[in-house]
């Protein structure tokens, strides 16, 4: 049989008894004030006792593991890192002082005091130098515990992270290498690994600009997380911006957006991105996706039903998108139906310019910009009487004519046209042809 190390074989004696002075101190004054809770008195009787103790034994080590533990009892983890490392100095310097659970333990409290009060801080130099001490610490209780678990995996690749981006100006992007290392490691230790892993991942995918890939962790979070809300919506936002990134690439850009309109219906079908807003939303993404037809009939229903808000911008939207398809009729008809509940001239003037664009319409188109104007409320006066003037001059009502186009040039934004004064002079033209020719009408009579 082999005998054991030197370090086991002190171990194996046990820790050396305490002295009469500090059992007595324990049992007599302390143990009161910890069964009462009573840490500041506790805590003046181990400064007490320490005074004169040999710092390198093990009196000092057993009061100093104490005195951390009433830290972490009071809250106060700053305070209690200097005893727990003056513990673990004098652990490690003699191996039978305490067993390996206890330093693993301090170890491991160390790494998560350290990593707390780096990520309270504000001050990046500090917060270097702590997520470097937990680091250390976190590093050695892998390297020595007996069995790995998914929370020291995580918590390693947080401390990590935090490491590699102390300095947001200058991301250490080897460290957010480790950082992924570390993440697919740990996602491999369980059949359900932790949520956090992904967090992970997904923070250091975004740190270097791989949309694609944090696309992919996104995707399996929603999988795991079907009702976690934010990460729909940054699947969603992730899809917009692989979108919005390939512009010269308009067959990936639809992609993406097909991508983004996929993920925001299958959040609507758990309950989630429903509100009026959220529908909104899916409608202009049909829209970039190229689907314009869907697009319009998503919005009409919408409308109609509340799923999307009904205001005036939305109504003209809808009457501009039955242009874009084709269906001038349809058009017409919801703007119709937009201004009984919105009486302005805008929908009046919109109908008008609609009809001005269809073949033998410009007496519907006079008719609706001759409405417009009478009922007002237009984002451009002169424009709306220029178009009067227009499809009057068309159908020979120059009496009309030469009022609207008096009026656009009345107008501020009116004299800026250029256009306007021809269009009147061809108006006065007009007028003194026909006036011109009044008298061979009464001799044809």
């Amino acid at each position: 049989m082999l005998a054991p190390s030197r370090s086991d074989a002190a171990e194996e004696q046990g820790p050396p008894g305490l002295n009469e002075k500090v059992s007595e101190a324990l049992q007599q004054k302390m143990k009161p004030l910890l069964d009462a809770k009573n840490w500041d008195g506790a805590m003046a009787v181990i400064d007490s006792v320490l005074v004169g103790l040999d710092p390198n034994g093990y009196d000092t080590a057993f009061l100093s593991d104490i005195k951390a533990k009433i830290f972490l009892q009071k809250n106060d983890y700053a305070s209690a890192i200097a005893p727990m490392e003056t513990t673990l100095r004098l652990a490690d310097a003699n191996k039978n002082f305490f067993d390996k659970k206890t330093i693993l333990d301090v170890v491991y409290f160390l790494a998560q005091i350290y990593y707390q009060e780096g990520t309270s801080s504000k001050d990046p130099t500090v917060q270097k130098n702590y997520f470097n001490k937990s680091s250390g610490y976190i590093k050695r209780w892998l390297q020595t515990t007996p069995k790995k678990n998914q929370e020291a995996s995580l918590f390693y690749a947080s401390i990590l992270y935090n490491q590699a981006v102390v300095n947001p100006d200058k991301v250490d992007f080897d460290l957010i290498k480790r950082v992924q290392t570390e993440v697919q490691e740990g996602l491999l230790t369980s059949l359900k690994p932790k949520e956090g892993f992904y967090v992970l991942l997904l923070a250091s995918l975004q740190q270097i600009g791989d949309l694609a890939g944090s696309a992919e962790v996104l995707e399996q979070m929603v999988k795991v997380k079907p009702d976690n809300k934010t990460y729909w919506l940054q699947l969603l936002a992730t899809y917009l911006n692989l979108g919005g990134g390939t512009e010269k690439d308009e067959q990936k850009s639809r992609e993406s957006f097909a991508r983004a309109i996929n993920t925001m219906e299958r959040a609507q079908a758990l309950g989630l991105m429903q509100t009026p807003k959220d529908n909104y939303n899916l409608v202009t993404m049909y829209y970039n996706a190229g689907q314009f037809g869907k697009a319009t009939d998503l919005l009409y229903s919408g409308l109609k039903s509340g799923a999307i808000e009904s205001d005036l911008k939305n109504w003209q939207l809808l009457a501009y998108s039955y242009q874009q398809i084709g269906r001038d009729t349809q058009a017409i008809a919801v703007l119709k139906e937009a201004g009984t509940a919105f009486p302005t001239g805008q929908i009046e003037f919109q109908i008008g310019q609609i009809y001005s664009q269809m073949e033998n319409r410009t007496a519907e188109a006079y008719s609706y910009y001759s409405k417009a104007v009478a009922k007002g409320g237009l984002e451009k006066p002169h424009s709306a009487y220029m178009f009067l003037a227009y499809t009057a001059f068309e159908l020979e009502k120059f009496d009309e004519a030469l009022a609207a186009i008096n009026k656009t040039i009345a107008s501020a934004d009116g004299q800026k046209d250029a256009q306007a004064p021809r269009l009147k002079q061809a108006i006065e033209d007009a007028v003194k042809e026909r006036e011109a020719m009044k008298p061979l009408a009464e001799i044809k009579k």
